[in-house]
């Protein structure tokens, strides 16, 4: 990371106040930068800032009179010797354009049927298959030439029957028509342009091409991520996607890479969308990488860069979940955003501060979540409500589809219906959060227009028999669906 800001990050900084009409103190506090430094900034843009049309306009009013001027000093001093053989070589041209057009003028080309020689020359006799020699006479036109001048001047007079003349086919095999396709030249191959995806304008991800400069990476770190069959097969499949898509950006493009988690957790690689160089490609790959495979190194190493509290984004109470991580990558302004998206839903409640409910209408006497035993129901009806819920979920799938045993039948359901069976008395704690409400202030939270919202893929990475409540699940893709994007299952 770097250690200090660049030059091209303080431009951008003292523009986005500018522009955005954003107070100096906001805007130090929002870079952790001091007035002094801001102000220092913003007093060299406006006082510098000219400086490059001034130097453009000075040397333009000096114009070619200028360069005629140091060009004229320049001859003024050229040795003598180097003058004589300058001289020397102008008259040494100049004869030898004499010579050339003299000997040019004194050649003079023989006109078709004039007789020079009396003797045949070489060009005038045929070898014959008799191996006898035959002068041909080169006065004398075949009878097809006299006949085609003949059609030629008559062309276009009258005839004596009061019509136009015109020209007439030859009459013979042996004086066949000409193509005018062999005597025309190949038509030049005009060059293709170049498509817009040449341009450094393309982005590879998971076996497809997408049309972007500006790109940002939103990937789910939360500890639910690791747990299931397979979680860690799937978690470094889905980092390994991320890495190959970005070591194939162009120089020329832009990207960002957000980590979330929980509700309202993230961290991001820069405060501003970065170019696609060596050096930030190899920050953010060796981010990725650190990600550990256990729920303590996936901690340690999502908490590297730029915490929520330094980025620009300042995203309205209430938006949780999904919707937090995709208004934190909506902030830079991308063309498309890549979420990987794990099973939010089942975020752990002790990892979860009871102000990331405000604005979802949860107050503290209601809140279940921050106490998950309040939901508890008697330990009697754990079995029965076990049981009914395996019925549930025999009913509405097909049981092929299902594993054999009773008991994993019913923990894949309580899962489905958001039951936290390691609790003790079964906590109803999962699904309590209105997604539905978290979606409408997601929505209005944009800053962006309709026309700029970028493209955004969701790519789910979710436990077998597993899914999204279906009210997030719905919104998630109506959105997707609506950005020209889609929702789908990580392959």
């Amino acid at each position: 990371m770097p250690a200090e800001f660049t030059g091209e990050q303080k431009l951008r900084i003292v523009l986005e106040s500018i522009i955005r009409g954003v107070p100096r103190d906001d805007q130090c506090k929002k870079y952790g930068i001091t007035p002094e430094q801001f102000q220092t900034w913003h007093d060299h843009l406006i006082k510098n800032g000219g400086s490059i049309y001034e130097q453009t306009g000075s040397n333009a009013g000096r114009g070619f009179n200028h360069t005629k001027k140091i060009r004229t000093r320049k001859i003024k001093y050229v040795p003598w010797y180097i003058k004589f053989l300058l001289i020397l070589s102008i008259f040494s041209n100049l004869a030898a354009g004499i010579v050339w057009a003299v000997w040019n003028w004194s050649v003079q080309p023989v006109e078709p049927g004039l007789i020079v020689d009396a003797e045949p020359s070489v060009s005038q006799i045929e070898i014959a298959d008799d191996n006898t020699s035959l002068v041909k006479d080169i006065t004398t036109q075949p009878p097809e030439l006299d006949d085609l001048i003949e059609q030629v001047d008559q062309f276009g007079k009258l005839s004596d029957d009061g019509t136009v003349r015109g020209m007439k086919a030859p009459l013979s095999g042996n004086s066949p028509r000409p193509n005018l396709e062999e005597m025309l030249a190949p038509a030049l191959k005009l060059p293709e342009p170049p498509s817009s995806l040449e341009l450094g304008n393309r982005v590879d991800f998971i076996d497809q091409t997408y049309e972007a400069k500006h790109v940002v990476y939103l990937i789910d770190a939360g500890s639910y991520q690791l747990k299931g069959p397979n979680a860690v097969e799937r978690f470094e499949s889905m980092k390994l996607s991320v890495l190959e898509s970005l070591t194939k950006l162009s120089a020329n493009s832009y990207f960002n890479l957000v980590l979330c988690w929980n509700l309202r957790e993230s961290h991001a690689l820069g405060k501003t969308i970065l170019r696609a160089n060596d050096e930030n490609k190899r920050y953010a790959t060796e981010w990725i990488t650190s990600l550990g495979t256990t729920p303590d190194l996936l901690k340690e190493g999502r908490n590297q860069f730029y915490p929520k509290e330094l980025l620009y984004a300042q995203v309205l109470p209430g938006v949780v979940g999904p919707w937090y991580g995709l208004a934190t990558a909506m902030s830079y302004d991308p063309d498309v955003v890549f979420f990987l998206a794990g099973n939010m839903p089942d975020f752990s409640p002790d990892e979860v501060s009871r102000n990331d409910f405000n604005g979802l209408g949860i107050t503290r006497d209601t809140n279940l979540l921050a106490n998950p035993q309040s939901a508890g129901v008697g330990q009697g009806l754990n079995s029965l409500i076990r049981k009914t819920a395996g019925y549930w979920l025999v009913a509405l799938q097909s049981e092929r589809n299902l594993p054999d045993n009773a008991e994993e039948i019913e923990e894949i359901a309580l899962k489905r219906l958001g039951i936290d069976s390691s609790l003790p008395g079964l906590s109803f704690q999962k699904h309590a959060i209105p997604w539905g409400k978290s979606f409408d202030n997601f929505l209005a939270g944009l800053e962006l227009g309709i026309s700029k919202i970028p493209q955004v893929y969701v790519f789910q990475t979710l436990q077998e028999h597993t899914r999204w409540p279906t009210s997030l699940q719905k919104s998630m893709a109506e959105f997707c669906e609506s950005t020209r994007g889609n929702l789908s299952v990580f392959p």
